[in-house]
């Protein structure tokens, strides 16, 4: 290659890795195709022209550009390590595994690629193994805090040991940002609630959430005006308008409530039952529902539908999740915000089941406050003035489904779930009329992904 073209490439690539590390995605595409109109074989243009297709959810265009990486320099551990995540992002999970250790393998240096295979494996249930990675991860960095909370969370603390003195003198640093300095006060106060030093758990604890809240964009005065829109917008009415619209299909099944009320136990539940796949916590309702209505006049625009609208979004529902579970009788989506859209579950499915989780208000509000969740996760746990007043709003418009739905919502009370797993178990198994298997019993035996904040907790009998 020409030296001036060759210097046109590396300004082209440079300017566009600029933009990507700003955050510019759509400039960084542009330049990164600029490369590759010149040089068609440009491995680390393909690799990063792959990787914003994956940050832009273009999974089939990320995996056609990340294996032309690999074809063209098989020896790049980055592009291994952004494959996996893209396996992630499909619940390809075996494939993230095995392209994580190939990643490892080109890049021993790397604590990302540890961190990331540690994290899958503890979805997995494979928590001796992944603390094993957690591990790893702090030898090659001592500094990533964010290892240190999750061996936290593993961990039954029953004395100060060198995992908390670590995370202590880490926390204490001068050099620890903000953002390290919230993963290891989360550690930290759950090390001090195992061993039963609650007033350092919550001194921890509390830090943890005001650091964390400091970086959130939230306004808890939106939530109040959504929850009135949406009780003025679905009533009987509503209801009666579109009696005859929507798929008579009963394969969905909606576990929902709020976050840390049991919604991830109750799935594994019915995930252990040969005729349910236990599909997550997906994103796919929005997803249907945006495929026919503007969501930004959402739920204004409700009463504005047609019957087709509403057909539509119950087939693409339907269709994402008959692709994933291979032909189960029913499909679990556990999505705790799909209480919110409960009215346009009754409209695309009126006989869905859907399985409301409740739990002391005092316990989940709790839970919810001294977990760390991802950065698109619930934004008003940070708070425990907007925590209560989240709590509220959700409570009134539960009580609004039941008023004007009588029968469709099914409650199941995390304590008496806990308390006889047998009666609650057989209740839950009833109401979707499915045969009792005791397999339902063993739910900390069966191999599936689980990952949300309860991933550990569903692995214990």
């Amino acid at each position: 290659m020409e030296p001036d073209i060759s210097k046109n490439i590396e300004a082209l690539l440079s300017a566009a890795v600029t933009a990507h590390r700003q955050g510019n995605l759509r400039q960084a595409a542009t330049g990164y195709e600029q490369v590759l109109t010149t040089a068609p074989d440009h491995a680390i243009a393909t690799q990063l022209l792959g990787t914003v297709a994956l940050q832009n959810l273009q999974f089939d265009k990320a995996r056609r550009l990340l294996n032309r990486a690999i074809e063209l320099d098989p020896e790049n551990g980055t592009t291994f390590h952004n494959l996996a995540r893209l396996d992630e992002a499909e619940d390809k999970l075996h494939n993230a595994i095995t392209n994580y250790q190939r990643a490892i393998e080109l890049m021993p240096d790397n604590p990302d690629s540890s961190f990331s295979l540690a994290n899958v494996l503890m979805s997995q249930g494979q928590l001796e193994e992944s603390e094993r990675w957690y591990r790893r991860t702090l030898a090659i960095d001592p500094a990533y805090a964010e290892a240190h909370r999750k061996i936290a969370r593993l961990k039954k603390h029953t004395a100060v040991d060198s995992d908390v003195t670590a995370m202590e003198t880490l926390f204490r640093a001068n050099s620890t940002n903000d953002s390290a300095r919230l993963q290891l006060a989360f550690g930290l106060g759950k090390a001090y609630e195992d061993m039963q030093n609650y007033d350092k758990a919550y001194t921890y604890f509390n830090t943890a959430n005001k650091l964390k809240r400091a970086q959130m964009r939230f306004d808890i005065n939106n939530w109040d005006k959504e929850i009135d829109k949406v009780i003025d917008v679905f009533t009987p009415d509503l209801f009666a308008q579109f009696c005859d619209a929507g798929q008579m299909d009963a394969r969905p099944v909606f576990i929902l409530g709020m976050p840390r009320s049991g919604t991830s136990l109750v799935e594994q539940v019915m995930a252990s039952h040969s005729k349910v796949f236990g599909g997550g916590e997906l994103q796919t309702l929005n997803t249907a529902i945006m495929t026919a209505m503007d969501v930004r006049h959402f739920p204004s625009n409700v009463p504005q539908l047609t019957p087709q609208a509403i057909m539509k979004m119950a087939d693409g529902y339907l269709a994402q999740t008959s692709a994933i579970s291979a032909g189960a009788n029913y499909v679990t989506d556990k999505n705790p915000d799909n209480f919110k859209l409960i009215g346009m579950i009754k409209l695309m499915f009126p006989d869905a089941r859907v399985i409301h989780t409740c739990r002391n208000p005092m316990d989940n509000c709790w839970s919810l406050y001294k977990n760390h969740f991802s950065d698109n996760g619930p934004f008003y746990s940070y708070d425990q003035t907007e925590l209560g007043r989240y709590y509220l709003g959700y409570s009134r418009l539960m009580q609004h489904w039941h008023k004007v739905l009588p029968g469709f919502v099914h409650d199941i009370v995390y304590e008496s779930l806990v308390a006889d797993l047998d009666t609650s178990a057989r209740a839950l198994l009833n109401y979707c009329e499915l045969e009792f298997e005791p397999a339902c019993l063993e739910f900390h035996r069966t191999a599936r992904s689980v990952r949300t904040a309860s991933a550990v907790q569903v692995r214990q009998p």
